[in-house]
């Protein structure tokens, strides 16, 4: 019995060595909060100096690319780990989102390149959202960003199928509707169906002017402006006017013009402190000769 005990012993004597050097390795492969930003710096410099042709590329590599890393954690074991990939994901859905904002911005591709760009990210954010992996806060900003790609885009179809198929998470389903017959009227504007366009404009104009929407501003970052409920109401029944005109509806013409001009006086009572603002909204009205 005692031969046997000492080759046992033996045994867990090198199991214990064997684990207390791996574990003195994990120990010291654990990752420095220092490296992590250092890294996510690099990779962040990286991406933004890439071609906008390789942007939705990249971040599918990083989003499918593995490595290992050790982190530290308060509780026994004190490591943990980590098979996944070399950045966080919500930070590469931020990177997307930049890219998104990019080429929202660029005015010197032609409108093909831009759209073939938006494609292969709205169908990146796609497969990203579909990970599982990003916070409830990142999935749903990411989700608006594809809804902004398939406007910039013109696909109407896609971004309504956005809208009433997944839904924007934190939008509420009267925000989901108006914006869908938003989406559907500028379609409608587009093929010159303009009783179609009209009907789905006044459905969004509803939304806007209820008691939902009664804090909504709107900030246009490339010029500042910053756009109250009103004005967007207003803005809209315009719109509905000139369909109106084209349609050889003179009366219907008129009442929606009615209709715009105390929205446009309570626009300029909310911008009268905000000269950019302010500015802005009398060169609109000015256009339309009010």
């Amino acid at each position: 019995m005692a031969n046997l005990k000492k080759p046992l012993v033996a045994s867990i004597s090198i199991l214990a060595v064997v684990a207390g050097a791996f574990y003195g390795a994990l120990l010291l492969m654990r990752e420095d909060p220092e490296q992590a930003k250092a890294t996510q710096k690099a990779v962040r410099k990286e991406f933004r100096a890439a071609p906008m042709d390789e942007m939705a590329k990249r971040l599918r590599r990083l989003t499918d690319e593995r490595s290992v890393s050790v982190k530290a954690q308060k509780s026994f074991p004190f490591v943990s780990v980590c098979y996944g990939p070399k950045i966080p994901y919500d930070s590469i859905g931020l990177l997307a989102e930049e890219a998104f904002l990019k080429l929202t911005g660029d005015t010197k591709s032609k409108k093909a390149d831009t759209d073939r760009r938006t494609r292969e990210l709205i169908e990146f954010s796609k497969h990203l959202i579909g990970t599982g992996k990003l916070s409830e806060s990142e999935k749903n900003s990411l989700c608006e960003r594809r809804l902004d790609g398939y406007f910039l885009i013109g696909d109407y179809d896609g971004a309504v199928n956005l809208l009433e198929g997944e839904g924007i998470a934190g939008r509420s389903e009267g925000w989901c509707r108006s914006t869908a017959a938003k989406l559907r009227a500028h379609k409608a504007m587009e093929a010159g169906q303009n009783s179609e366009a009209i009907g789905q404009l006044l459905v969004f104009i509803d939304y806007m002017l209820s008691s939902e929407m009664e804090d909504f501003e709107d900030s246009d970052p490339a010029n500042g402006v910053i756009y109250s409920r009103e004005w967007v109401a207003a803005k809209n029944y315009m719109r509905c006017k000139a369909l109106s005109e084209a349609a050889g509806d003179a009366k219907g013409a008129s009442e929606f013009e009615a209709k715009a001009k105390p929205l446009y006086k309570a626009a300029l009572h909310k911008a009268e402190e905000d000269n950019v603002s302010l500015e802005e909204l009398k060169k609109e009205m000015k256009s339309y000769g009010l």
